[in-house]
């Protein structure tokens, strides 16, 4: 198989756009990190969570493909669901490296980060600790997994040795992604009082874990057809139609369990009695479970335009309940109101054309991701 090279006349002009655009985010972040927060954002005592936490909580979540791809093909041994784990891995790893750098953006002592890999600085009694340290492991087992698809064609003492040990550091990865999805929304425990309740449960934690395997599963089916797409080659239906039928299976539990939650504690009638809060649930349920739901559990799930628009859905869907969580059904202080600075949108935004880029030239340039996806193995 020869690997197309991009040539000047060849390059899309998307490219460069979403280059510039990386390149200006870049500048702003580096204008961040000199001038400090209250200068470059709106964030303040009373609203120290904004968009930056908005975005690593979703990019998160939506790269969890990657742990749930690599647990289907290395641990229930579907190989034939290879090529589409591949572009999982590269896209959430890729995410992982935004919602990183975005982070670093907004925490106040940036120069600090590296204090998670350092023992002696470690408070066991923090919950951020746990989170943080196991973001960080996943992160490094990621970089480990992909080493075998970025130099697998070349004929490497270590790539090789890596490479016989790929389904043992999947399996550890599963691990780690697990625990720190679920762990993400367990911040949430200690702010009953501030999240509004359509959204706060005892088991938010749980809720979080199965939006991530929900929203991971729909971003690779996304990320599949569009990859496909742009290769021009014959999207594989028949894998991608099986993994809509076990996100229809798992959507149907998490309905389940939502409304299960807010009947056994009394709060089903807010559901319909909170304004606009229930309008934003309303929304955020039909679109991101109802609607993908209806799709994934026909014959819809069988056709291309189906399969899209059903992992749309449950992506915009996983979007908003994180924005709602961390931004819109949060209650505030009276007479202060939060909205994000524009070098907070253009920061994010320019985080997700960063993202876009590295992958599509990842996929025109890395001959294992290529050649897994154009023979659909």
């Amino acid at each position: 198989m020869t690997v197309k090279t991009l040539t000047k006349e060849s390059i899309p002009i998307a490219y460069p756009i979403l280059g510039a655009i990386a390149l200006f985010g870049a500048a702003l972040a580096i204008v961040r990190l000199t001038q400090g927060l209250g200068p470059t954002t709106n964030l303040s005592n009373y609203n120290p969570w904004g968009l930056w936490i908005t975005f690593d909580l979703s990019i998160i979540p939506l790269s969890g493909g990657a742990f749930t791809l690599a647990g289907v093909v290395y641990i229930l041994n579907r190989k034939d669901y290879r090529s589409i784990a591949h572009l999982a891995l590269l896209a959430g790893y890729l995410g992982y490296i935004m919602a990183v750098l975005v982070l670093l953006l907004d925490i106040n002592r940036w120069d600090q980060f590296y204090s998670v890999i350092l023992p002696w600085r470690w408070n066991l009694h923090s919950f951020m600790f746990e989170v943080s340290l196991s973001i960080t492991l996943y992160f490094g087992v990621m970089t480990l997994e992909l080493v075998p698809i970025v130099f697998g064609r070349r004929n490497w003492r270590v790539v090789r040795a890596i490479d016989q040990f790929v389904p043992l550091i999947a399996g550890v990865g599963v691990l780690l992604s697990t625990i720190h999805q679920g762990s993400l929304g367990g911040l949430f425990l200690v702010m009953s009082r501030k999240l509004h309740p359509l959204w706060w449960s005892p088991i938010i934690h749980l809720f979080f874990f199965i939006s991530a395997v929900i929203g991971g599963l729909s971003a690779a089916v996304l990320i599949a057809i569009l990859s496909w797409r742009a290769l021009h080659k014959r999207v594989p239906i028949w894998l991608l139609s099986v993994l809509a039928k076990v996100v229809a299976t798992v959507m149907a539990l998490y309905l389940v369990l939502k409304l299960g939650d807010l009947l056994v504690a009394g709060k089903l009638g807010l559901v319909f009695g909170s304004g606009v809060y229930s309008l934003l649930y309303l929304v955020e349920l039909s679109v991101g479970v109802l609607v993908p739901l209806a799709i994934f559990a026909s014959r819809a799930r069988d056709t291309e335009k189906g399969l899209l628009a059903g992992a749309t859905c449950a992506v915009v869907g996983l979007l908003l309940n994180r924005a709602a969580i961390t931004w819109l059904a949060l209650r505030v202080t009276p007479g202060v109101t939060y909205f994000p600075s524009w070098i907070e949108i253009s920061i994010s935004i320019s985080a997700i054309c960063a993202g876009v880029l590295i992958f599509a030239l990842g996929l025109h340039y890395l001959p294992t991701v290529r050649a897994s996806v154009e023979e659909g193995r």
